[in-house]
């Protein structure tokens, strides 16, 4: 998830019983966090604030498919240290495909293609950070279709 500043936390049951109260603070400070029960929490903010975002996604992407690639890589083990638990080959991939995925956000207008780009690539480095899971992970699965069962 992007890190942002971000403004007052609100229920959800907020915005739906007391809408103006909600949306006078979005217009205050930005956005607001809405807290929801079993499921995620929504940011609620002005439509220009996404449009300046993708403007500098845009931007970013364009900057970093221009950085020498083993700068690019200090610069995101810096910004993402989990990212030195990745492999050397690992970490490459992560930082050349990186670029793409930022176009992809622009293009789709939705930063889902990232978050989902960063979630899997911190679960890789969380295995290979534990050596007993990334050994256990490794190994051939025993039966991996279960117990076979007798024909009737």
């Amino acid at each position: 998830m992007l890190a942002m500043a971000r403004g007052p936390d609100f229920s959800f049951s907020d915005l739906l019983q007391q809408p103006t109260r909600v949306a006078d603070a979005v217009e205050q400070r930005g956005r607001v966090l809405l807290h929801r029960r079993n499921a995620p929490d929504l940011v609620l903010s002005r439509a220009g604030e996404f449009s300046e975002l993708g403007s500098f996604a845009r931007l970013l992407a364009r900057m970093v498919s221009h950085l020498p690639a083993e700068d690019l890589v200090t610069a995101v083990v810096e910004a993402l240290p989990w990212t030195r638990y990745l492999n050397g080959a690992e970490r490459t991939e992560f930082v050349s495909d990186l670029p793409v995925v930022m176009q992809d956000c622009e293009d789709l207008g939705t930063f889902a293609p990232l978050e989902i780009y960063l979630n899997q690539w911190r679960n890789t480095a969380a295995i290979v950070a534990d050596p007993e899971l990334a050994d256990r992970l490794s190994k051939p699965i025993p039966n991996p279709l279960g117990t076979p069962v007798a024909a009737p």
